[in-house]
């Protein structure tokens, strides 16, 4: 009889073993909802003084149609740029390119605008990568 029991608590241990195991495993990793953070650890994003609406207003003010009014190109082109910790902007380049003379004309722009605020990281002003569309079209006549 005592090797009946003896079967009896190796199954039984085997059992709690599988089913301790179990619970471990159906546990699930502490999860920190980012709302948690506070203002001083969460990143920020570089901004234009005044907002998105400031900057495409600024675009639309300075950019120029570049060549002969007779050209029919349109599209947009797509600059990168860098905003350093103190808000100038650097590394300016085309990433998606229309047209050489339209190319040249959006750097331009971006080049001529005011420094932005930095983005934040951990509380301190961090240099940020950044890219914008910048659209040609011709006005329709009505």
């Amino acid at each position: 009889m005592s090797r009946g029991k003896s079967i009896y608590k190796v199954l039984g241990l085997w059992a709690l073993i599988v089913i301790l195991t179990g619970c471990a495993a159906e546990k699930e990793p502490l999860i920190i909802s980012p709302l948690s953070y506070d203002k001083l650890t969460e990143p920020t994003m570089p901004e234009y003084p005044g907002g998105f609406e400031k900057m495409f207003e600024f675009i639309a003010n300075n950019l120029r149609w570049p060549g002969d009014d007779d050209s029919c190109i349109q599209g947009r082109v797509v600059v990168s740029f860098i905003v350093e910790k103190d808000g100038n902007l650097t590394d300016v380049k085309v990433v998606k390119s229309l047209d050489p003379a339209f190319d040249k004309e959006a750097v331009r722009v971006v080049k001529s605008m005011p420094k932005w605020e930095p983005g934040m990281w951990n509380g301190k002003p961090a240099r940020v990568k950044y890219c914008i569309p910048i659209r040609f079209r011709l006005a329709q006549n009505n």
